[in-house]
């Protein structure tokens, strides 16, 4: 790492507990953060993902904040100190907040990571940026005397759907799906005990969390490797209203779950499970297609992100 050749403003370190006071300070409000850079969003990862020896903090600059997880590395025989942007595989997207703002992102970004170089950090990490907050962070981090490798991580599926009806969206997939999809809703909703119901509320939280967690025991999906953190999510998310827990129930035993993350204009399908004992009788689609129906039918959505993957 080279010594930069310039002066760049001031940056400071802050407790995670202070990140509500510190984008304040920055002049950013609820209007200018997406759900992944909400003090909720970043407690609960802190909370419930970091690793014993890791602590979080966060840096600021001018409009720029940048919530980190710094912790010991090790390379061989070599031992340091690194740090990562405040994110993890369950992190959909990470954007420094106040890039959008700022009219300074490079200058400012590039204070952040000169001041972390001062503080003995041998590398740094980041997950989960866009293209254009990417480009930012290479050319300020690169001004601040780093060495900067950007690499591709994951593909991010998303929809447009500010002028899209359910109808429509639904005649545009594939007919076999279509067609097996309705025929189970007829069969499961309309004439059957299935029933889809939409967690939402705060004193809906536990309801939601042992649906969701009970279909996710008999799904095909690994265990968490943070079991506490999805019910946090659930516990903050609903009761800031920006969480939904959709389930299908058969009966009183619900068979499919999906959690969704709504703010602003967009929803992101977050996580979906379903019992595969029930796969036959397609509970995954029954249940897409009820909360897709509703997510539709709400004006104030603009676009619908299917979160991580590149699957077809």
């Amino acid at each position: 790492m080279s010594k930069p050749h310039h002066t760049l403003p001031p940056a400071t370190e802050h407790a995670l507990s202070s990140l509500s006071d510190v984008y304040g300070q920055a002049g950013l409000g609820p209007a200018d953060l997406d759900y992944y850079s909400t003090s909720d969003w970043f407690e609960n990862l802190a909370a419930n993902c970091l690793q014993p020896t890791e602590r979080a903090a966060v840096f600021a600059c001018g409009e720029m904040v940048l919530p980190m997880r710094i912790g010991p590395t090790a390379l061989g025989p070599l031992r340091g100190v690194t740090a990562r942007g405040l994110s993890n595989f369950y992190s959909c997207r990470f954007t420094p907040a106040g890039l959008e703002q700022s009219t300074n992102a490079p200058a400012e970004l590039a204070a952040i990571g000169q001041h972390l170089s001062q503080q003995g950090i041998a590398t740094l990490w980041f997950d989960a940026l866009d293209e254009g907050p990417k480009d930012l962070m290479v050319q300020g981090l690169e001004q601040a005397g780093w060495l900067v490798e950007p690499f591709a991580q994951f593909g991010n599926w998303y929809l447009d759907v500010s002028s899209l009806d359910f109808d429509t969206y639904w005649q545009d997939r594939p007919g076999a799906h279509r067609n097996t999809g309705q025929r189970r809703y007829r069969a499961l909703i309309e004439r059957g005990d299935g029933r889809a119901v939409c967690f939402a509320a705060a004193d809906e939280a536990e309801a939601a969390i042992a649906a969701y967690e009970g279909v996710y025991a008999r799904s095909w999906q690994p265990a968490e490797p943070f079991p506490d953190y999805m019910p946090g999510l659930v516990r903050k998310g609903l009761t800031a209203g920006e969480v939904q827990v959709w389930s299908l129930f058969v009966g009183d035993v619900a068979v499919a779950a999906q959690v969704w993350v709504r703010r602003h204009s967009q929803a992101t399908i977050f996580k979906l499970a379903y019992d595969q004992d029930w796969g036959k009788q397609s509970v995954g689609t029954v249940l897409t297609m009820a909360a897709m129906k509703s997510a539709l039918a709400d004006p104030t959505v603009a676009e619908i992100d299917l979160g991580w993957g590149d699957d077809a």
